[in-house]
């Protein structure tokens, strides 16, 4: 096999890509487009490194990097927050791309490489990265709600009667505000992509924090595997840009709340034939004009989305993970696999 990297803001779409992104149902995130537009003012780098057998794609490794000194290679991307972002083959052949691609990490950026995280590892995916050496931490799990049912009335129906009557009531509180406005849809042109950024990035700091820097390979790697995984696990921030190729695709839906024509809330489910994945969330507060319940509301309309669409599952990432229990939704456990540069490949 050989692995090539590609970086979305500089280089061109890799020949074949697209076709292997529909070929394996990936979602939107995986759009070249999408990665590259998350570049635009981003303090970290997108990175696609391509598994190739001959001309054929085969299996693919999304990343970060950030800044320009020693730097750990951090596995994931924009949005991604349900699973490891690769695109493996199956069996024997799959370990064969990880190892692969650390192996071209190595070569590619040289002796700035202190080693690569993987983020966001399920129980299935941890042999494939966990090995002697890597630092294993426990990370924020996600979460998945089993669509058994034919309409969300049946999704309701499983619920407490507390949890189904708080929903019914805040339904009919947003449904009769004469002031808020609610759209859903995909392929939405209506929206200011710079309005999203900037709500999307209120909730951000609302959430995390940045970490210290560090200086130096062996000074980077210990700082940060000395850390527990959550403090080591800050959301990214997404530009104008981002939104602006995002919003109007046809494969992302949402569900956008105005007061007037003031943009206060946004939910982005990142559409998928069978395990759609509600992505970013974000709103003002009541103090700055938001009003309440508005991200419970959310659910049921996304719900009844997949419902319709006849998926399999949903899911609705990390986070709020007592709240989303709450709505049915089950907690899947996951891992940060922290490799040092000596163990890569």
């Amino acid at each position: 096999m050989r692995f090539d990297f590609f970086q979305p803001g500089r280089d061109p779409e890799p020949a074949g890509w697209e076709d292997f992104r529909r070929d394996r149902e990936l979602t939107a995130i995986w759009s070249y487009d999408v990665i590259r537009a998350s570049f635009d003012g981003s303090w970290a780098r997108p990175l696609l490194c391509v598994a190739r057998d001959g001309e054929r794609v085969v299996g693919a490794v999304g990343a970060l990097r950030s800044g320009r000194g020693p730097f750990l290679l951090d596995v994931r991307l924009p949005a991604h927050s349900n699973g490891p972002t690769w695109v493996l083959p199956d069996g024997p052949e799959g370990r064969a791309v990880i190892r692969g691609f650390e192996r071209a990490a190595r070569e590619e950026f040289g002796p700035w490489l202190a080693g690569v995280v993987y983020r966001m590892v399920t129980e299935p995916a941890l042999p494939l990265v966990a090995r002697r050496g890597a630092v294993v931490r426990p990370s924020p799990g996600t979460t998945l709600l089993p669509l058994r049912w034919t309409s969300a009335d049946g999704w309701l129906g499983t619920l407490s009667g507390s949890r189904r009557a708080s929903l019914r009531r805040q339904a009919r509180r947003i449904e009769q505000d004469g002031t808020l406005r609610v759209v859903t849809g995909a392929g939405r042109t209506d929206l200011d992509p710079a309005e999203l950024a900037d709500l999307h990035e209120r909730q951000a700091v609302r959430i995390t924090s940045r970490p210290a820097p560090a200086r130096g390979p062996a000074a980077l790697a210990g700082r940060l595997l000395a850390r527990p995984a959550a403090a080591f696990d800050r959301r990214l921030s997404l530009p104008a840009a981002y939104f602006a190729e995002l919003i109007p695709r046809d494969d992302v839906w949402t569900v956008s709340y105005h007061d007037g024509d003031r943009l206060i809330g946004l939910a982005v489910v990142y559409d998928h034939p069978v395990t759609p994945m509600y992505g970013p969330f974000a709103a003002l507060t009541p103090a700055e004009g938001g009003r309440k319940d508005l991200f419970f509301y959310s659910y049921t309309r996304i719900v009844a989305h997949a419902v319709a669409g006849k998926a399999e599952s949903l899911y609705a990432g990390r986070g709020f993970v007592d709240e989303k229990r709450s709505l049915g939704f089950e907690y899947l456990p996951m891992r940060l696999v922290a490799v040092p540069r000596w163990a890569l490949g």
